[in-house]
């Protein structure tokens, strides 16, 4: 899946591309049986993609007696190239299909599957409206729960319980030029956590030599990283936390950052040796992504608003919901698993770090051996792209963070909407940050309450 920054600024394509919901109101309903005797799954999805198009047609040539339906809220527009184009699709549109399927699942309807990636989880877990996946894991013998990631598996539960199963998911990180910082005769350590704090130091410096801190990189980018960071105070538990010194501080740190030239939203060729940024925010989004990435770059922590290390983030790509009120949860479980069988975790269309980890293991092997063989189709030079010693160090490194990977990282697409709105105001002077802190906690707060 490709990667666009985050919904306007928020969304990535991968999770564009993963949302839930149905042809035209939203959701979709659970019909539990056709004609013929067939038990159906109705499946919320934003768009249809050629991963899920693909485990429906082999899932449904496995099982005579259970049809999986696709419900599809938008149906983007094919380009000339046979591809999909991304511009019909709106915040609005991503807005309106959430607030669809959360009406229709709480009401006790809507399908028996949810892609979760835009839903607002943590309301869905309050609510009881999702299945404890935990409960169908220990009944099922016939699942080897130790073929996935079990620290992803830990991370992705509420509480005790695993309401959202995720098929595939990303490290979030930064890519650093460890060239250029060595130009600079700057250190950054690699695996200490640092904060955006100790990040202005190394900024200001790299802009006395003719350097840039980071490269694209939005102030409404920063402000949903820092909203992430800090989820729990500002969101969790139902109780806003935006009208306070934590939240004002963020914003007017952010707002200094740019107002001082420390960061800027240019794009200059990050991966080329002329480039002048040292970071980018860019994560590890498949064993392609890691493999491909540049010999002179490396991955380094995120700089976080503590600078304390609370875990290594990861972030779902894929991830899955099972409706409470399902009739037909036994035959939910069964596309679930087949969603994470190696067959379907090979497959060339998933995106993200596969949870099988048999097959994320086949999967560095195979990159590794066309970087060996010169076969491997990417836009990179070849001559920038790291010679076979730095690529086997390269999965070693990524593997040993996928192991350290503890921390999910989530966030409610609307509390972010809310945030982007009234911060805009803020950054261009027309309201103080007092103004705007309570302004996003009535707004959030209304919502939450809902």
């Amino acid at each position: 899946m490709i990667h666009l920054k985050k919904i306007g600024l928020i969304v990535t394509l991968s999770s564009v591309l993963l949302l839930s919901a149905c042809s035209g109101n939203g959701g979709g309903e659970s019909k539990g049986e056709t004609k013929g005797g067939k038990k159906t799954v109705v499946v919320s999805v934003m768009m249809k993609d050629r991963f899920l198009e693909s485990a429906v047609q082999k899932f449904e040539e496995k099982h005579a007696d259970i049809h999986i339906e696709m419900k599809e809220y938008k149906a983007l527009p094919k380009t000339g190239e046979g591809g999909m184009s991304m511009e019909s699709l709106s915040l609005a549109d991503i807005e309106k299909y959430g607030q669809s399927v959360t009406t229709q699942v709480i009401s006790g309807k809507g399908p028996d599957l949810m892609l979760m990636n835009e839903l607002p989880q943590d309301k869905f877990v309050g609510k009881k409206l999702l299945v404890n996946l935990n409960d169908l894991l220990a009944k099922d013998n016939s699942f080897d729960r130790n073929a996935l990631y079990a620290n992803i598996l830990k991370a992705s539960q509420d509480g005790d319980g695993l309401y959202v199963i995720p098929l595939s998911y990303s490290l979030d990180l930064v890519r650093g030029n460890t060239e250029l910082l060595k130009k600079a005769n700057i250190s950054v350590d690699q695996n200490k956590p640092w904060s955006w704090m100790q990040f202005k130091d190394v900024a200001k410096k790299l802009k006395q030599q003719g350097y840039e801190g980071f490269e694209n990189l939005s102030p409404t980018d920063l402000l949903f990283d820092y909203i992430e960071d800090n989820y729990a105070q500002l969101v969790g538990q139902g109780k806003p936390g935006f009208d306070s010194e934590l939240f004002r501080n963020m914003m007017k740190e952010i707002k200094l950052m740019y107002d001082e030239g420390l960061l800027n939203e240019g794009l200059s060729g990050f991966a080329s040796t002329s480039s002048k940024g040292a970071f980018i925010m860019a994560g590890i989004y498949s064993p392609e992504d890691a493999l491909t990435m540049a010999s002179n770059l490396d991955y380094y922590q995120k700089p976080s608003a503590n600078g304390k290390k609370n875990g290594l983030p990861f972030k779902f790509h894929y991830s899955l919901g099972m409706n409470s009120k399902s009739g037909v949860q036994p035959e939910a479980w069964a596309f679930i698993k087949f969603l994470l069988s190696d067959d379907m975790q090979a497959s060339p269309n998933l995106t993200g770090l596969p949870m099988n980890k048999s097959v994320a293991d086949q999967r560095f092997n195979e990159v590794l051996q066309k970087i060996k063989n010169g076969t491997l189709d990417t836009p990179i030079p070849k001559n920038m792209l790291p010679d076979m010693e730095k690529a086997k160090k390269r999965i070693e490194e990524v593997q040993k963070l996928i192991s350290e990977a503890d921390l999910r990282r989530s966030s409610d697409m609307k509390v972010l909407t809310i945030a982007m709105e009234e911060f805009n105001s803020f950054m261009s002077g027309q309201k103080s940050a007092e103004e705007v802190s309570k302004l996003i906690q009535n707004r959030v707060k209304t919502y939450i309450n809902e």
